[in-house]
Order: C-alpha cells, then structure tokens, then sequence
C-alpha cells in the first residue's frame, strides 16, 4: 500500500535535469540573439556615413582641438551688446593649464 504513496524520484530528478538543460539551451539563444542585435545595428550605424549628427560631432571636435581666434559677449562690460576678442585653445591645453592653476592652490 505505501508503494502508492512514494514519490517517483526517477521522474522527478529526469525532469529537473531535463528543465536545466532547456533554461541553459534558452538562455544561450537569447544571450546569441542579442549579441547579434548589437553588432548589428553597430554595424549599420558606422555605415551610414552620410549621417548628419556624425558630422556635427566630428566638426564640434574639430574646433575643440585647434587653435583660434573668436569674438564673445563682454559681460563685464557696462555697454549692452560688447564684444571682446579672445582666444581659443585646444581642450587638452586648457585641461593642463587648469590643473596647473589649481596645483599652485
């Protein structure tokens, strides 16, 4: 009579066994799918060239890295609409100069 009551341990331990293996199965698809979406849309983003924001950003580094000469509003000044003459330096001179400032505090 108590034949009827047990547990089919056999059964139970194929079926965790087989549910791992299909979670794991599951799981690398998924982390494959995604990698493949990446890499992907990485892709077609480099291969549109003609993309305007890229070009924007491009040129905005371009000016950060040169030498040159530009006009800016005075605010110091007591006329309205002043401008004055500065200069403009790479962003990695000015990030030297900054630290040197700050080093002699």
């Amino acid at each position: 009579m108590a034949r009827y009551d047990d547990l089919n341990t056999n059964m139970i331990a194929y079926a965790t066994v087989l549910s791992i293996v299909v979670l794991v199965i599951v799981l690398q698809g998924t982390q494959a799918l995604t990698y493949s979406m990446v890499n992907y849309e990485d892709a077609r983003k480099e291969n549109r060239s003609s993309d305007t924001p890229g070009q924007l950003k491009s040129e905005q580094i371009a000016t950060l890295n040169g030498y040159k000469k530009g006009q800016v509003l005075d605010e110091a000044s007591a006329t309205p609409g002043a401008v004055k003459d500065v200069l403009m330096i790479p962003i990695d001179e000015a990030k030297k100069l900054v630290i040197q400032e700050y080093s002699k505090k």
